[in-house]
């Protein structure tokens, strides 16, 4: 096994980003939670999550706050990953695609409400909602394969490198797959579980990168070392 020890940055250049991840998923769970619980009409397991802060929904304008937080969160774990990565050649282009994707979630969180029911959208904002929910989408996927091979070959990596790949085609295999049923009795259910893919997949980069901001190696035997 190399010796070659992990490069991290200062403590707040890291601790900080890290939380950012961690904690962004966890404000798109409690809006989807909360935002559910207070309204009779909607169902989690048919009603998309956009349909929470639809055109004219009730609770909207806070929801859209969490939903705003949830992508802005995205942007500092993008710096922080592009600062405790090791160094490579083209190593900024996994955390410019990451920073890209809560850049453009913003707008989509604080501007671009769907039209009613989400679907067949009529409306410039409804239109922006679909734009952009697949730019950010695409984007978050470029970024983890961007990420795998930035690390795929550094050893003490290699198992953050598997994970971030299985990752990523499971969520696009998944996402592909629950295509026919977008429109269907259980398509919020499908969303929901095609979030939770990536927002697993911030928390633990988050993770890792809080790890390292306090000096230490990988936490879990083989994670980070290929072992």
């Amino acid at each position: 096994m190399s010796n070659h020890k992990i490069q991290s940055d200062s403590f707040p250049a890291l601790l900080i980003p890290g939380l950012c991840g961690v904690l962004s998923p966890m404000f798109l769970m409690i809006a989807s939670i909360v935002g559910g619980a207070l309204r009779q009409d909607y169902d989690p397991i048919a009603n998309s999550i956009s349909e929470l802060y639809e055109t004219a929904a009730p609770n909207a304008h806070w929801l859209m706050v969490l939903f705003t937080t949830y992508h802005a969160l995205v942007i500092p774990l993008a710096i922080g990953l592009y600062r405790g990565l090791p160094r490579t050649p083209c190593g900024w282009s996994g955390p410019v695609f990451l920073g890209l994707a809560g850049l453009f979630g913003i707008p989509l969180g604080a501007y671009a409400q769907c039209d009613p029911g989400c679907f067949g959208a009529t409306t410039f904002r409804g239109q922006l909602h679909g734009i952009l929910v697949l730019v950010t989408v695409l984007l978050i996927f470029a970024a983890m394969f961007a990420t795998w091979f930035r690390v795929r070959n550094h050893l003490q990596w290699r198992g953050y490198a598997r994970y971030t790949i299985v990752t990523a085609l499971i969520g696009i295999a998944f996402g592909i797959g629950m295509v026919p049923f977008i429109q269907g009795q259980y398509a919020g259910l499908l969303e929901r579980i095609s979030v939770t893919i990536i927002g697993q997949w911030y928390a633990v980069s988050g993770l890792l990168l809080v790890y390292l901001a306090r000096g230490r190696e990988f936490p879990v035997r083989g994670f980070g070392n290929g072992e």
